[in-house]
Parts: structure tokens; sequence; C-alpha cells
């Protein structure tokens, strides 16, 4: 465990030269204590500490995956080609939403591993909610239409999976003011970024 504390004006020498020189895209967790000491760890030691990266900017909490990941890697895959989406997309929104988990409902009613609601399994011809199949095709395809309805833009598709395409549209095309979908569309892309970068660090090796 590294954790070091400093005062901090030294952040951005603690972090390049001492704690986490290796990497480039290095993230940490650091809060101020009552001193003014800067105190830095690569864990979560307790609450007080919050998330950033190399450039000190505060980043949402990482997302672990489970066991079932690897479960349904072969079906996310071949959904993602039929559809036309990109399957580490697919990866990302069924690990936030449900963390993989076929069986999960959430205080709202979304169901399943994509955590479709009612009205959005009906709309594309989801029968078994709690099949997984069924489900992640059922959202492959709304991620396939939101894509298309905001021109490619990515964080807009992903905002309106989370709240709604009426709502994104209500504001104008920006992601909606609201913590939730901020935080989950920051949440959706690290998980996204993060499968992109290690499928291409593998295919490098």
């Amino acid at each position: 465990m590294k954790t070091v504390n400093i005062w901090s004006g030294c952040l951005c020498l603690l972090i390049s030269c001492a704690v986490f020189s290796k990497s480039s895209h290095a993230r940490f967790y650091a809060y101020v204590d009552p001193n003014g000491k800067l105190v830095v760890s690569d864990k979560k030691e307790d609450p007080r500490f919050k998330f950033f990266d190399l450039a000190g900017k505060k980043q949402p909490e990482p997302v672990r995956g489970n066991q079932n990941d690897q479960k349904y890697t072969q079906l996310i895959e071949e959904i993602a080609a039929e559809v036309g989406v990109s399957k580490h997309l697919l990866h990302a929104v069924i690990q936030v939403e449900s963390n993989y988990n076929p069986e999960a409902i959430s205080t709202k009613g979304a169901q399943g591993l994509m955590q479709l609601i009612p009205a959005t399994a009906q709309r594309f011809g989801v029968q078994q909610v709690y099949d997984p199949e069924s489900n992640v095709r059922g959202g492959a395809l709304y991620l396939k239409k939101l894509i298309e309805m905001f021109q490619n833009d990515l964080k807009l598709a992903i905002a309106a999976y989370n709240a709604g395409e009426g709502t994104v549209k209500k504001y104008k095309n920006t992601i909606p003011p609201y913590p939730e979908t901020q935080a989950y569309v920051a949440r959706v892309l690290s998980v996204f970024e993060l499968r992109q970068s290690r499928e291409q660090n593998s295919s490098q090796i």
C-alpha cells in the first residue's frame, strides 16, 4: 500500500515521481487533512479518500466486474456483431447497470442484465426480460437507436439510456444536469475505454 502525506503544492511532483511514475494514465485516491496536508494512496482506505486521475481531476469510482463477465462474453459479442454496436459498450452498460446479474431488478422496475424498464422491453420485443439473450438483444437495439438518434455522440446515447431520450432532447442535446445521469455517463465511459484499451494492449503483445 502506498500512502504519502505531503503539502498540497507538491501534488504533481508526488504523482509523477514518487507514487505512479510508471503510468501516464495513473489514478489514485486523495484528501486534504485538517492540517492542510495532502494524503495520497493507491487504495480507498476510508470515506475521506476521493478518486482522481493523474491531472488531479476527480473521477467516478471504478466499477468492478465479477465472474459472470466471462460467462456472458460470447453472447455479448455475438449480439454486438448482429446489432452493430460495440461489444465494449454492451459490456460497459451491463457492468454498470447490473454487474452481470441476469436477475437484477431496480427500485424503479428496471430488469435483467441491461436493466430494461417494461416499456423499453416491450418497445424492442423482449418477451422474456430475465432471459440473458433476449435482454441483451433488446438493450443492444435500444443503444443502437440512441447512437443513431444522437448522431454517434456516445455520451448523449449513454445519457439517454439512463435518463431517456426525451430528457436529453429537453436539455437541447446535452447531458442532463442530474448527478445520477452525469455519474452514470462517466462510469460507463470509464469501463468502455478501459475495455478498449485492454484489447488494444493485448493485441500488441
